[in-house]
């Protein structure tokens, strides 16, 4: 009995020895030392970003070093849950000389594009995330960057010009704690010489073709009631007031009978992205006086454009004089709409109750 328990207290010397992070031999464990650093270089990744002008589109790379991948495990419970490791942002942005979070700085002094914004997340810390009900390991990986062991991590960034910049900005890379956990040692800067000019890799502007606000609750529930966005790429755009424009690619109405096919994303998404959905590449099929609209739009409330089906959306009625001037490529306004019944998924189909906006072709 002597001997179990004398074995028993050496078990527990030796846990406590290592736990303590003493080695044999008496060497103690070196502690990482984090202490971030952060550079930014042009698209090569090579050379310093510095002084050189930089413009809306053009693209940087953010090196980290020292970022400690377990920290900043308080925060918003959601997406990422309490206790574990947050994360570090990664923005370009017009921020606010006193800017900081660990200083009570607002949000409102951070204007960034959250599409372009960057998430540095260990991958033990992003599986540790929940997929269901709410499929936030997805939210946050369309945004994720590794962050090693080593505290390390690498980051492309397309620089684009934020809403609401506030007065006195400097523009530049920042990282600070994600999901707001507050860490003052992650919140760095690093000037950027930015223009918002057009440069030679600024995107062209989409081409407003086809006009539709699709319904009055659209815009406003996404960007109001769900606290989120609306927002447009790859020939798609939003209006101030809501409106969604996708472009032309080609119109074979003759004869009162023929097709417009438009190209184009809207991406519409709650906040923390737990839910999103998508409306691309609409046709517009004409037969007389009768036209049906339909759109690509996402299999289920929460999978934004990975996965897209078509379906038919809404009735459109044409007048003999729309139907002449959409025959000669000339611009129609007001067009009636009526939706279908059966829209999904069912975020979708809980925007299209009652009225469909009048849709507005232009050519």
């Amino acid at each position: 009995m002597k001997s179990a328990r004398s074995l028993f207290v050496l078990l527990v010397a030796v846990c406590t020895v290592v736990a303590g992070g003493v080695l044999p031999g008496g060497r103690a464990a070196a502690a990482p030392s984090w202490k971030p650093s952060l550079a930014v270089y042009l698209a090569d990744g090579v050379t310093p970003a510095g002084q050189t002008p930089l413009h809306p589109g053009d693209v940087v790379v953010v090196k980290g070093t020292g970022y400690d991948p377990n920290a900043n495990t308080s925060g918003l419970p959601v997406p990422v849950p309490p206790g574990v490791p947050h994360g570090t942002f990664i923005a370009f942005g017009g921020f606010a000389p006193v800017w900081r979070p660990s200083q009570k700085a607002p949000e409102s002094s951070r204007a960034l594009d959250r599409g372009q914004t960057r998430w540095a997340i260990s991958n033990s810390a992003l599986n540790r995330v929940p997929d269901a009900p709410f499929d936030m390991r997805r939210t946050i990986r369309q945004q994720a960057v590794p962050l090693r062991a080593d505290g390390r991590f690498t980051a492309r960034v397309t620089l684009t010009t934020p809403k609401n910049v506030p007065a006195h900005a400097r523009w530049g890379i920042y990282t600070y704690g994600a999901a707001d956990a507050v860490n003052a040692s992650q919140e760095k800067y690093v000037p950027l010489d930015y223009s918002t000019a057009p440069g030679p890799n600024t995107p062209k502007p989409a081409v407003e073709n086809l006009v539709w606000a699709y319904s009055p609750s659209f815009a406003p529930t996404f960007t109001g009631t769900t606290q989120g966005s609306v927002i447009g790429r790859n020939g798609s755009s939003v209006a101030k007031n809501g409106d969604l424009s996708f472009e032309l690619v080609s119109n074979t109405v003759k004869g009162g009978s023929g097709e417009l096919r438009y190209r184009g994303t809207i991406i519409a998404y709650t906040k923390f992205h737990l839910a999103e959905i998508a409306l691309a590449d609409p046709i517009i099929r004409v037969r007389g006086d009768h036209a049906v609209l339909s759109l690509k739009t996402s299999s289920t409330n929460m999978n934004g454009d990975d996965a897209l089906r078509r379906i038919d959306i809404a009735d459109l009625t044409l007048t003999p004089r729309m139907r002449a001037r959409i025959a000669r490529g000339e611009n129609v306004t007001g067009c009636p709409a009526v939706f279908r019944p059966g829209i999904t998924p069912e975020l979708l189909q809980a925007v299209s109750i009652g009225a469909a906006s009048p849709v507005n072709l232009r050519f």
